[in-house]
């Protein structure tokens, strides 16, 4: 099965996954039905002939967002850093068992104006001990859990080699 285009949950961005072997945008409501439990998930997942991209998108800039302040504000948080974690370990958990075991990154695209190239590294750094990079180097764990983490903007997305076949686009 190949890969689908989405809309953001603002309905004003596609995510152009139509490339990829597969995707989902499907996962919370697979766990909300089938388990009824409190596990997170990304915004999408999108298969390619080598890696799983795991994306959470995060957008303050798009119309009536109400206090992109109150976001920025948040983005420095300990409970954001935890929140952007727990989405990726909640994801993992479906990839895992639908035994799909190629490189797994994850991709945080960040839409924000204020929150310039020195926020969102500081973010990824924060973000990034927070997700299993120094766990997999335990010698009990056989399977690489994390490949990479970034934080892009729609941009930065776009025009990334790895990317750019999978476009963010106004509707």
């Amino acid at each position: 099965m190949a890969g689908f285009k989405y809309q953001d949950e603002n309905k004003q961005y596609y995510f152009d996954f139509t490339k990829a072997v597969w995707s989902t945008d499907q996962l919370t409501g697979k766990y909300t039905s089938k388990i009824h439990a409190v596990l997170n998930s990304v915004d999408f997942i999108a298969e390619t002939d080598t890696e799983i991209v795991f994306v959470e998108y995060k957008n303050t800039d798009v119309i009536n967002v109400v206090n992109p302040g109150a976001f920025v504000a948040k983005l420095v948080s300990d409970e954001h850093y935890q929140s952007i974690a727990r989405k990726f370990y909640g994801s993992l958990i479906y990839i895992l068992g639908c035994q799909k075991s190629k490189k797994y990154k994850y991709v945080y695209v960040l839409e924000c104006n204020l929150a310039d190239s020195v926020t969102r590294k500081s973010l990824r750094n924060k973000i990034s001990r927070k997700l299993p990079f120094d766990l997999q180097n335990e010698p009990e764990i056989k399977t690489e859990l994390i490949n990479d983490f970034e934080i892009l903007s729609i941009a930065e997305w776009n025009s990334n080699p790895a990317y750019s076949s999978f476009l963010i686009s106004r509707v």
